[in-house]
């Protein structure tokens, strides 16, 4: 019996759909409802509650509420990426770039989210774990891609000093703008090595 690719696309496309549109539904649920009682008088119930989904549901996309709020994913690196980055064979900062790139193009809301850590500073510190999380995993990937392990934590090192730039609406100069773009970390990072040659 053969299957019909188109149809199997199709499928997998109205299944990612659905997917983003739960994902949304949560975090716009959580955010708002933080952002109206507070962090402290927010529960994981009350957010299933006003997004319509069930408990387990909400941990398949998110590990806690105020994950949920930020809008920062249980998995922070999709699986399609982390494949493509191991495969990569080109530079290593290169493809390091494009792997950060692909895990914060989902961050178009830095904005509200800056605005609801100000709001509940105790926000900040969920944001901290996520990103720490998230560097020690790029930093297993790396250490894979080559044999010397100190090389893989400088170069992740490198890029997430360029992705911390480029959230800073100041070295920009373009305010509320989250997405870097594997072209502008790797910019950041020849202008950080050209500063570090001096």
């Amino acid at each position: 019996m053969t299957t019909n690719p188109s149809l199997d696309d199709k499928q997998c496309s109205l299944r990612e759909r659905k997917k983003q549109r739960t994902w949304h539904a949560i975090h716009d649920a959580a955010f708002d409802l933080v952002t109206q009682r507070g962090l402290a008088h927010v529960t994981i119930a009350d957010i299933c509650a006003s997004a319509t989904i069930s408990e387990r549901t909400f941990f398949n996309y998110f590990p806690s509420k105020a994950a949920a709020a930020l809008g920062l994913p249980a998995t922070a690196i999709a699986e399609d990426d982390e494949r493509r980055f191991l495969e990569g064979r080109g530079p290593l900062l290169d493809d390091l770039c494009e792997l950060i790139a692909s895990v914060s193009s989902g961050h178009d809301n830095l904005p509200r989210v800056r605005e609801l850590i100000r709001l509940e500073p105790d926000l900040l510190a969920a944001l901290h774990q996520w990103t720490s999380g998230l560097r020690k995993q790029v930093i297993q990937l790396a250490e894979k891609r080559t044999s010397e392990p100190v090389r893989a934590h400088l170069a992740v090192a490198l890029v997430f000093a360029a992705l911390f730039l480029h959230a800073d609406s100041g070295y920009t100069n373009r305010p509320g703008k989250a997405r870097a773009s594997a072209a502008d970390l790797r910019a950041t990072v020849s202008r950080l090595g050209e500063l570090a040659a001096e």
